[in-house]
Order: structure tokens, then C-alpha cells, then sequence
């Protein structure tokens, strides 16, 4: 009699089994993840798109750009993170400056009030006074000062992986807030804490561990990834708000106004004079403009790149802090 044979084929498929099995869940797995990205950003897309067409409905004066002043980012962490300003404020100004072409920025080099403050004035509960950054921005002729800080870096141990093949990741998380001031209410228009988390190895650990600086390549390589939210974010709270401009001298029958040609305005234009001196205070000292009603009309009798003049030509009396809009 013939010994018994085990079929060979038999013999090599069974294991092959439990592979196609780890490969299939393997590729289930890149497919959700893949899809989710590709669903985020489909989502992201069709929100900008709505927003572009519902500010072409609202708003009359998408041609006038809005100029932005951005102030250090500060880190509030107990950590430091090296290159985290230049990452942050140099890195966040080229992003807008190539990406949101409806703002213009306020000149880093220039010499102005609010490139002085070594600090962001702050009220005595520790939050930022809105007030007072927006007294600063409107002798700038800004629209919106934009500041944020590294709120916090933690580092935790995550169990990740499907059945057996779980093992424990390092993580870092990232936290930024970001915050927009409107001049013309000193109110929020963002404020936003953006996060993102980074798989380290057992190196990378052991060297923020080990030090009170954290200088990791991929963690450089997180922050200027959320460099385009941010930018994004911050690019489409400003575009949503209308162009104003304020009125800082009267001398004579000129009224001045620190907006020029830069931002699409011209000799000639004829601009709506609301009363903006009205000051209401709310809860831990702050304290916001109340947009008051329209009281009279200017006309641009002369205009440089960042400052106009104009003359009174209906209403009554126009007074030093009022609020101008394009008609």
C-alpha cells in the first residue's frame, strides 16, 4: 500500500489563509484612511466655495483688500521648542501673503505701534485686551490684528493596531490657539485651537525626556503642515467681514484716513461715515466698540499708497474716531 501523502498545494494554501486575511485587513484599513482624507478635503473645498459665493451676495466690496497686522506667537508651554517663532510668524506670513491675496499685511520692518509692543497687552484676568490692540490697528488702517500661542505639548502612550498586532506608540500632541481681533468692534472674529498629533520612536522619546528643549525634525515638519489651516482659517474670517476704514485727523475740512490705493481705493470714491465712538465694557474689563449709525458721507480728495484725504459732503458733524465703508 501506498504511504499516505498530504497534498502539497493543500499544505501551502492554509497558511496563505491567515496572510490573505492580515492583507486584506491591512488594505481595508488604507482604504478608510484614504477615503477620510479624500472626504476632508472634498469637504474643505465645497465650504470654501459656498463662503466665496455667499460673501459675492453680501458683501459690495470684495475689490478692496483688507489689511492685517500679525503679532508674535507666544509659547505658553514649559517647553521649548526651537524655531518655533520663525515657524510660526515667518512661516505664517508667507503662507498668506501667497495663498489669501484679498489681505495685504502690515510690513514687519515698519515702524508702528504695534510692531513696538514686545508683548500683547493684556488685561489683569490674563486675557488679551482687544481694546487695546484694536486702538493700535486702527492708527494702521488695519481691519484685523491676528495673534496666537503654543498652548501646550504633551507626550502620551497609545495602544494602536488591530487584534495581535497591537503595540504601544508614542505620541506628541500639539496644541495652537489662534485668535483675530476686528478693529472696527474689538470683538472676535476667530478664535480657534488647532491640534495635531505626531508618532515618535522610542529615541525621539527618550530625547524630550531627557531635555527641557524639544528640537525634533517631524515635529518642525507638524507645525508647518498646520501652517495652511491656520492661513486658511484665519484668511476666510477676514475676507467675511466688509472693508472699513477710520477716520484718525480732522485738520481743517480734511478728514484723514490711514487706507490708500494699496487696498483699491481711489480719488474720488465716496465713503459712508458711521459714528464708531460708542464703547460698551463686558465681563473681566473688556471693553468693545458699538457700531453706530451712518452720519454723513466724505468724498477722497487725495489718496497716497496707505493714506487718504477726504472732504465732508453731507451729514453732520463728523468727529476724530468715526468709521468709514466705500458706497
Amino acid at each position: 500500500m501506498t504511504p499516505y501523502r498530504k497534498d502539497p498545494i493543500l499544505v501551502y494554501t492554509r497558511p496563505c489563509a491567515g496572510a490573505w486575511i492580515l492583507f486584506a485587513v491591512f488594505l481595508i484599513f488604507i482604504g478608510c484612511a484614504t477615503t477620510k482624507t479624500v472626504v476632508k478635503k472634498t469637504t474643505k473645498t465645497v465650504a470654501r466655495t459656498t463662503r466665496d459665493i455667499t460673501r459675492n451676495i453680501v458683501l459690495s466690496d470684495e475689490d478692496l483688500k483688507r489689511k492685517v497686522g500679525i503679532l508674535n506667537f507666544e509659547n505658553k508651554t514649559l517647553r521649548q521648542v526651537r524655531n518655533f517663532q520663525n515657524i510660526f510668524h515667518n512661516g505664517l506670513t508667507e503662507y498668506l501673503n501667497d495663498q489669501c491675496p484679498a489681505i495685504i499685511l502690515l510690513n514687519p520692518a515698519a515702524d508702528g505701534p504695534l510692531n513696538a509692543l514686545k508683548e500683547t497687552p493684556k488685561l489683569k484676568s490674563n486675557l488679551i485686551d482687544g481694546y487695546a490692540l484694536t486702538i493700535l490697528g486702527r492708527q494702521l488702517g488695519l481691519n484685523a490684528v491676528v495673534t496666537g500661542s503654543l498652548e501646550d505639548i504633551r507626550v502620551i502612550d497609545e495602544l494602536q493596531g488591530v487584534l495581535w498586532t497591537k503595540d504601544t506608540q508614542h505620541l506628541v500632541l500639539v496644541f495652537i490657539r489662534v485668535e483675530v481681533f476686528d478693529t472696527r468692534t474689538a470683538t472676535k472674529i476667530l478664535d480657534h485651537t488647532f491640534d495635531r498629533q505626531i508618532e515618535i520612536d522610542d529615541t525621539e522619546i527618550q530625547m524630550i525626556q531627557e531635555s527641557e528643549e524639544i528640537n525634533l525634525p517631524i515635529l518642525n515638519e507638524t507645525l508647518n503642515r498646520l501652517l495652511t489651516d491656520i492661513g486658511d482659517s484665519i484668511c476666510d474670517a477676514i475676507r467675511d467681514q466688509p472693508w472699513d476704514g477710520y477716520i484718525i485727523k480732522i485738520d481743517g475740512d480734511r478728514h484723514v484716513v490711514p487706507s490708500g490705493t494699496e487696498l483699491g481705493l481711489e480719488r474720488g470714491d465716496i465713503l459712508e461715515v458711521f459714528d464708531g465712538n460708542r464703547i460698551m465694557e463686558g465681563v473681566g474689563g473688556q471693553r468693545f466698540f458699538v457700531p453706530g449709525f451712518k452720519i454723513g458721507e466724505i468724498e477722497i480728495v487725495a489718496i497716497t499708497k496707505d493714506r487718504l484725504e477726504a472732504k465732508q459732503i453731507s451729514g453732520e458733524e463728523i468727529k476724530k474716531g468715526s468709521t468709514v465703508r466705500r458706497k
